[in-house]
């Protein structure tokens, strides 16, 4: 007869034979592509094939397709892994089952609450660029939803709560000339930036400050302007006759993921229990400063949002319960392990071995998000002009230009531009050698 414990060696042998390539060799593998900018290459090495990891494929496809200006095709993915996240969010029993008897691998890919408000973002600064704000609005008043289902009225930050986001949904509300519910998304924006520790960007006080008199809420308006020391602002009426450029700039990659394993043998029965789980790895951080030039006049650009600082923050948060399903695990094949044992040592031992080399981590991650993302807004005259975008590393060095000529403003428009630079390898070099040097001194 075959016992449960024999079944589940079954189980686990059939998975350990797998020829399959996993998804961090994948990664690895377009992680080298992007740095030499083959973004086609990339692509194809990221096809979807169905499986547990199919939407976190097209999350990784998406930012692919933005990178190579393809937004519909990027929103196209976007939405199919959104349909995904959200069907997932209630595991099935198998899967769950398959966490806990094997490895958290087995669980198809959800995202972390950051993760699904981020696909949001993404979506709305995909529909903004294709000209179609009415859409990009929607994912507004979705973003907006999803947090109140995770807890926006407590006085901690709602899991998943990105600063940026809030604050690109008031330049939705304000290019459409919703007024009350952009002075409402930036006043969240603001909220929650000083949740996270973080000085909001100069451009969302003259945002608040500006609607806030057109509002007439004068008192707002005077608590704003002590916050963020400034006296004047351009009224609203004025600021309409001309246009504005926002220019988002993402940099990097995020960082990675990997395996911390801790095992021990357990001295009343010599069985061995082995724990993983996952933590991040720091990329280098080669950016020094983001500068924005139109018409000649460079600004440099502010940190809107620090993605890895994010990243690490979502998996503090989920650690105790994948501590907890991987204690859990051990449990179970502990068991399962000595059960055999009594039956049949050689049978118990290869339990054992089959449960020790299946307990791994899952290290999977949306990689291809930012690690920082930037950004600028300037008010332009309307008509025609020239931005360039650069890159610096410390001590100055101009590490990368982007041009975008003919930028066509309309009175009371709003034209968004991005770019994404990953270093290349050449870069990363420099900086691991730079910061090898000065950890010598």
């Amino acid at each position: 007869m075959t016992t449960r414990p024999a079944r589940l060696l079954l189980l686990l042998v059939a998975l350990l034979s797998s020829g399959c390539a996993t998804f961090a060799q994948r990664a690895a593998d377009v992680e080298s592509l992007l740095a030499a900018g083959q973004i086609d290459e990339a692509l194809k090495r990221l096809e979807p094939k169905g499986d547990g990891d199919e939407a976190l494929v097209l999350l990784n496809r998406a930012l692919l397709l933005r990178m190579r200006g393809d937004y519909a095709a990027s929103n196209a993915a976007l939405l199919r892994a959104k349909q995904l996240m959200d069907t997932l969010a209630t595991v099935s029993v198998h899967e769950q089952a398959g966490a806990l008897t094997v490895n958290d691998t087995l669980r198809a890919y959800a995202g972390s609450p950051f993760e699904r408000v981020l696909v949001h973002f993404y979506l709305a600064l995909n529909y903004l660029q294709l000209g179609r704000p009415d859409d990009a609005r929607v994912e507004a008043l979705q973003v907006d939803l999803r947090l109140q289902q995770q807890g926006e009225d407590s006085d901690d930050p709602p899991p998943g709560e990105v600063a940026v986001v809030r604050y690109l949904n008031g330049l939705i509300f304000e290019q459409l000339g919703e007024w009350s519910d952009a002075m409402i998304a930036y006043r969240k924006a603001y909220q929650a930036y000083l949740r996270a520790g973080v000085a909001p960007p100069p451009s969302l006080g003259q945002a608040l400050l500006r609607l806030a008199d057109y509002l007439g809420l004068s008192d707002e308006r005077r608590r704003y302007q002590q916050a963020f020391g400034m006296d004047h602002w351009e009224p609203l009426a004025s600021f309409r006759r001309r246009g504005e450029v926002i220019v988002f700039v993402a940099t990097g990659l995020a960082p990675r993921k990997r395996e911390e394993a801790i095992q021990t043998l357990d001295p009343t029965s010599g069985i061995m229990v082995r724990i993983a789980l996952p933590s991040l790895v720091p990329r280098a951080q080669p950016v020094a400063e983001v500068k924005v030039t139109v018409d000649g006049e460079a600004r440099p650009a502010v940190l809107a949002a620090d993605l890895e600082r994010l990243a690490q923050q979502a998996l503090a948060a989920e650690l105790p319960a994948i501590t907890a399903r991987a204690i859990a695990r051990a449990v179970v094949k502990y068991r399962a392990a000595k059960e055999v044992d009594r039956h049949n040592d050689g049978l118990g031992l290869l339990v054992n071995i089959a449960g020790m080399i299946s307990e791994r981590a899952d290290t999977r991650s949306w990689f291809t998000l930012p690690q920082r993302l930037y950004l600028q807004r300037r008010a332009l005259a309307p008509g025609r002009h020239a931005v360039t975008v650069a890159v610096y590393g410390h001590a100055g060095r101009l590490l990368a230009e982007k041009h975008f000529s003919d930028v066509t403003l309309q009175a009371g428009d709003k034209v968004y531009l991005s770019w994404h630079w990953i270093p290349p390898i050449g870069v990363l070099r420099t900086v691991a050698a730079g910061a090898s040097t000065h950890q010598g001194r």
